[in-house]
């Protein structure tokens, strides 16, 4: 007598109705890509969509325009520096909030995360005018510090949660086997750290390179990051080239998260 199959289980009204609203939702936030992309291969001299013709000009109008090339190499550069100062005081300073109880902690981790609910039109002003008598406005160092005091709190946060769910007997077990303090963290702490940091200095990076408002009140001449440089650029030319600038940011970000999957398992590390 051959097997029945087992009978197939109707789909639930309700799993039905939220299918339909996740599909709307990812919609809705992928309708912007939708329509940047066919525009930067837009012929026309406007932004008009659908386009009515297609040109790769726009891209050539980039590489025309050395102050994109350049405003985006201080972008990438300001972010690189900034995540990389943030990785190194979240971690200590995780280790301080987690594995040490002093009078003060949880006031002292709040004042820490509050540049993540601080005015950015007001934090802006202040950072202008603390760095203006150090003599770091307008200057590379005194933007890549800037993008530190609005990044470490992604940084902060992600590696206290990760560092709170490690168990500390995996340190001592180090420290019996002959370990020293450096050698128990490099070895035992810090490769268990490694998804909240990738995770945070994901955030860091996005927000860096991404920031407008801070970054506004700290540039000048010969110090613009590329979400200014297109915005001033916006300001007197509305054409596709601010399309195509975003298309090749959205296949560089593509890659860059293809290369962290290959070389780390970025689903693992999110808990994929």
């Amino acid at each position: 007598m051959a097997d029945l199959a087992p009978p197939v289980r109707p789909v639930p009204a309700s799993e039905r109705w939220l299918a339909a609203y996740v599909g709307l939702i990812v919609l809705f936030l992928a309708l912007p890509v939708l329509i940047v992309v066919p525009l930067a291969f837009s012929s026309d001299v406007s932004l008009t969509f659908p386009p009515r013709g297609v040109s790769l000009r726009w891209f050539s109008n980039i590489w025309a325009r050395p102050e994109f090339l350049s405003a985006f190499g201080l972008s990438a550069a300001v972010a690189v520096v900034a995540t990389a100062i943030s990785m190194v005081a979240g971690v200590l300073a995780a280790i301080a909030f987690v594995r040490h109880a002093f009078p003060g902690r949880d006031a002292l981790l709040m004042l820490f995360m509050t540049p993540l609910v601080f005015p950015a039109i007001v934090l802006a002003a202040a950072l202008a005018l603390v760095m203006t008598p150090l003599g770091l406005l307008r200057s590379f160092w005194g933007l890549a510090l800037a993008h530190v005091v609005l990044t470490l709190p992604y940084i902060l946060r992600t590696a206290v949660a990760t560092l709170t769910e490690i168990d500390r007997s995996y340190a001592e077990a180090a420290h019996t086997l002959g370990a020293d303090r450096w050698q128990a963290f490099r070895h035992v702490t810090l490769p268990m750290l490694r998804p909240g940091l990738l995770a945070g200095a994901t955030f860091a990076l996005i927000i860096s390179f991404d920031e407008f408002t801070v970054s506004m009140f700290l540039v000048g001449p010969g110090v613009m990051t590329l979400p200014l440089e297109m915005y001033n650029y916006s300001e007197f030319t509305l054409d596709p080239t601010l399309a195509a600038i975003s298309t090749v940011l959205l296949v560089l970000t593509s890659i860059a998260i293809l290369v962290i999957e290959k070389l780390v398992g970025l689903g693992k590390q999110f808990g994929g």
